[in-house]
């Protein structure tokens, strides 16, 4: 019987092409966002902070990289049960986005709560317009993720990013700061990826015979640069929360301080590693920092590259690597792909462990205390 979590990770393309339909129409300008903010209230915005819990906050970290390229401001992204219980230094022209799949996160609540007491604009990002946080911030978007039924997070994860993106666009246009041409290729990209992520789903097969491969693994680590270790969180909390197998996520530079230490042939390596034709300083310094802790600890390993780079696969280092490709993307647009590979990979994993994939042990939807 197939799970809840597979039929919610099979119904991203359809959410994604709804949600790129409403909001991102060609050659025209962001539409269908009703913010309380002014246009000239988005041109004074001094910084933006980002409050979220889980994997809301992981969303949250792939967004930072989105609005620090395309807004052109300072971002700040903080777990939301440390910002509310901190001195805050808000201006009044700071923007404060509070992100809760349910709405009704308590400490996601209490750190909008706190934001809204000290000046700053709020906007909240949930998949309820009927929840509090949905309610108490000034403006709101919301997810139409439609009602996520397992435990775990994944359609819900993806259409918030969705949202992110076309946020990231609406204040960027709003303040001059995206070339057209890049804003253009953005567009194009977005519109591509339902059909791409349904090209992923085609090597469903191919990740569950690396989930067998890691099924006995004592921990896993998940590495990336950039962008891509925002993304390695993401994949390392979904594993973690429906395998139980101990995950963690680390920039791949920071990983070789000290970290590797715990570094065996039970313990093997995920890997993000895009963006040779976007980025090409990451891409050659994350092989070289994946390189080295395959060279130093003999992990298995496993890689995620886009599928038209063949050239890391001739490393001498990686002859004996697991590749899972995802489709050519831009460096602010892989991650939706590689959160999408993780997701199953965590499925598989958790089916061959025999896990209850729906219903985790001591998961909730809603954390409603602090």
């Amino acid at each position: 019987m197939q799970s809840i979590m597979l039929t919610e990770i099979l119904e991203q393309p359809e959410i994604i092409k709804k949600l790129i339909a409403a909001n991102l129409p060609p050659n025209a300008p962001v539409k269908g966002l009703k913010l309380n903010i002014s246009d000239e209230e988005i041109l004074n915005l001094s910084k933006i902070y980002i409050v979220a819990s889980g994997s809301s906050r992981n969303v949250g970290n792939i967004a930072k990289y989105l609005f620090t390229s395309l807004v052109k401001l300072p971002i700040l992204t903080d777990y939301a049960s440390e910002f509310a219980h901190k001195e805050l230094f808000l201006k009044s022209n700071d923007l404060v986005i509070a992100i809760s799949q349910s709405g009704e996160t308590a400490d996601t609540y209490q750190a909008l709560k706190i934001a809204k007491e000290k000046g700053a604009h709020t906007l909240a990002l949930t998949n309820n317009p009927e929840s509090k946080i949905h309610k108490l911030a000034e403006s709101a978007m919301e997810v139409r993720a439609g009602s996520e039924k397992s435990i775990a997070s994944t359609k819900a994860f993806t259409a918030q990013l969705i949202n992110l993106y076309i946020l990231a666009f609406y204040l960027g246009e709003k303040r001059g700061a995206i070339e057209h041409d890049l804003l253009s290729a953005l567009k194009n990209e977005l519109n591509k990826v339902p059909d791409n992520i349904n090209k992923i789903f085609e090597s469903i097969d191919q990740i569950e015979e690396i989930a067998d491969k890691l099924k006995n693994a004592r921990s896993i680590v998940m590495t990336g640069r950039g962008i891509n270790y925002a993304t390695a969180r993401e994949g390392a909390l979904k594993t973690k929360e429906i395998t139980y197998i101990d995950s963690n996520g680390y920039p791949s530079g920071e990983f070789l301080h000290g970290h590797m230490a715990f570094v065996d042939e039970l313990v093997p390596i995920v890997s993000t590693i895009t963006g040779k034709n976007h980025n090409r300083i990451n891409y050659d310094l994350a092989i070289k920092n994946t390189e080295e802790v395959k060279l130093k600890r003999n992990p298995s390993l496993v890689i995620i590259k886009n599928t038209d780079d063949n050239e890391i696969e001739e490393i001498a280092a990686f002859k004996d690597a697991y590749f899972i490709n995802i489709p050519e993307a831009s460096e602010l647009v892989s991650p939706v792909f590689a959160v999408v590979c993780m997701q199953i990979l965590a499925l598989k994993l958790a089916e061959k462990l025999g896990r209850n994939i729906d219903q985790p042990r001591s998961l909730n939807k809603v954390v409603s205390s602090e």
